[in-house]
């Protein structure tokens, strides 16, 4: 199948409006990053920025039914160009910063280009193209070169039917896995509550009580820099939500900034906890990272006088998870600050009654975490599913009007 230039079948353009205001500027609803990254399809009732410009500004960034938004900037080179097609719009709704526009040009479905950008070989010439050290850039050319599959109009709206049908089923699957996890995690907490208050004496502790008094509740570095090759491993608030506790994923910071901050350092079996963003996920500093400090997302719970793997029991259930969740502050992050975390309550058990819950509570994730498992691996299936359909209806390796309806998988 031929490709064309996407400057050839589009009109595309990057948007510098941001949320700033400034005086005489009108209110406006910004799609923002966020917009992109959560939705496959923006429309008004999803949650837009509110923000003002100019004038001129309007004129230039409104999105319209039928546009599709690109995500053009990333830590990451592989995950730039993500992109979402505007399916509803009103006159106050622009394209905000780090993002790109591309309108369909006069005989280019709009639905068929939105397809086109999300296949495989688009993505990769995206990541191709994407500059820079700690944040990658999608360049100008990169963006406008992008090799978009061409057909005749009427295969464009077969391919474009097809794909909003079958794509549709299959994020609905997703959605049913998703929800299974979260119905899932919850009937773990019940049933992980309920041993803890079987086995539980009636006596509430802070959890500073349960910690090293010489290695105290304590977050980490403030500014770590960026990326530094050969540096000491910090840990993130979100490596900790996305069980990334590993040399080789984590960041690495100065061993020069590093230094001081030794009063955060963690040891091998210590616990983390996020304190910002995913507040409450807890991890065990695996037995390899023999050396990793914390940022300030982040805090150390080093367990001294009683059983650790109750202790990180108590700390997942629902009671503590929701007095941390009462503690938080903030808007736009939201947090847990360490006098607070330090002061949250712990129901206290005896030595026996420690060694129970922890024995029980071990075989109850155990069998939860399988469940889980199996579902990630779903979700994670049906995910490469349709983007290996989406590739391959738009590069012609299927005949949309023979293809299979049905959905790996899924009865």
């Amino acid at each position: 199948m031929r490709t064309t230039p996407l400057r050839h079948v589009a009109t595309v353009w990057t948007s510098n409006v941001d949320k700033l205001s400034s005086e005489g500027e009108q209110p406006v609803r910004l799609c923002n990053y966020v917009d992109v990254y959560r939705n496959d399809e923006i429309r008004l009732n999803d949650t837009l920025m509110l923000a003002t410009a100019r004038p001129d500004e309007i004129d230039r960034f409104h999105l319209e039914v039928g546009d599709t938004v690109l995500t053009k900037d990333s830590e990451d080179p592989t995950d730039i160009g993500v992109s979402a097609y505007v399916g509803e719009t009103a006159p106050d709704l622009l394209c905000g910063y780090h993002l790109a526009i591309a309108r369909p040009r006069a005989g280019v479905h709009p639905k068929y280009l939105s397809w086109s950008v999300r296949s495989r070989p688009v993505l990769a010439h995206f990541t191709k193209y994407a500059s820079g050290i700690s944040r990658y850039g999608l360049t100008t050319s990169g963006l406008l070169s992008a090799p978009i599959p061409m057909v005749g109009a009427s295969e464009q709206r077969r391919i474009a039917d097809f794909l909003d049908d079958r794509v549709a089923r299959i994020d609905h699957v997703i959605f049913a896995r998703q929800e299974q996890f979260h119905l899932t995690a919850g009937m773990r907490q019940s049933e992980l509550q309920a041993i803890i208050d079987e086995y539980s004496i009636n006596l509430r502790r802070r959890l500073q009580d349960f910690t090293d008094p010489s290695r105290p509740i304590q977050y980490g570095i403030v500014l770590p820099g960026p990326h530094f090759p050969g540096g000491v491993p910090i840990i993130k608030g979100g490596d900790i939500a996305s069980g990334r506790l590993e040399r080789g994923e984590l960041s690495l910071t100065d061993p020069v900034i590093e230094a001081k901050y030794a009063r955060s350092r963690v040891h091998p079996g210590d616990y983390v906890i996020a304190i910002r963003g995913s507040v409450g996920e807890v991890a065990a500093v695996p037995e390899d990272l023999k050396t990793a400090n914390l940022t300030q997302d982040s805090a150390r719970i080093a367990s001294h006088g009683c059983n650790p793997q109750w202790l990180r029991l108590v700390l997942e259930s629902a009671r503590v998870q929701g007095e941390m969740e009462a503690l938080m502050t903030g808007s736009t992050v939201r947090g847990i600050n360490i006098e607070s975390l330090r002061r949250v309550q712990i129901p206290v058990a005896t030595p026996s009654g420690q060694e129970t819950i922890a024995r029980q509570g071990a075989r109850l994730l155990e069998i939860h975490r399988g469940l889980q498992q199996g579902l990630r691996d779903s979700v994670r299936l049906l995910q490469e599913y349709k983007q290996s359909l989406i590739t391959a209806a738009v590069t012609g390796q299927i005949d949309v009007t023979t293809a299979s309806s049905r959905i790996p998988g899924v009865s």
